[in-house]
């Protein structure tokens, strides 16, 4: 970890961290039921998740959060960390695409939410792999 930090080291961590924070924040409380103006099938699409498929989804939240955390810190595990929420969010988004259940089904805004979700999460992976090749990581 002798390389100094970037700028943008800061900012995409304090922009990851905000944006798995703020997922979490919302997933949770949807899960519970407890998202103030969620729509009835919305509602009815996290009452209906296997509770495999839910404690799944939260320890991708957690280990995104995590790998944010790591970033912030200049750690090497927020490589692996990033997989293993890459790994889980695409796992999850599979399975639920191939059992036809997917919110993305549901309307083009949530389609699009879904994919973006996906992409950063690559980013993630991608960004904090580099950083680590570069030595910024340690």
């Amino acid at each position: 970890m002798g390389k100094k930090a970037p700028w943008h080291l800061w900012a995409v961590g304090i922009l990851s961290l905000l944006w798995y924070g703020s997922g979490a924040y919302v997933i949770v409380l949807a899960q519970r039921g407890m998202w103030p103006g969620m729509e009835p099938d919305e509602a009815a699409y996290y009452a209906a998740q296997p509770g495999w498929f839910a404690l799944l989804t939260d320890i991708g939240l957690a280990t995104s959060i995590l790998g944010s955390i790591a970033l912030l810190m200049r750690k090497s595990w927020a490589l692996s960390l990033f997989g293993v929420a890459l790994v889980l969010i695409l796992g999850n988004d599979a399975y639920d695409l191939a059992m036809g259940t997917s919110r993305a089904y549901a309307n083009s805004a949530a389609m699009v939410v879904t994919a973006v979700i996906a992409v950063v999460a690559v980013l993630e992976v991608v960004y904090a792999s580099a950083m680590t090749k570069r030595g910024v990581l340690g």
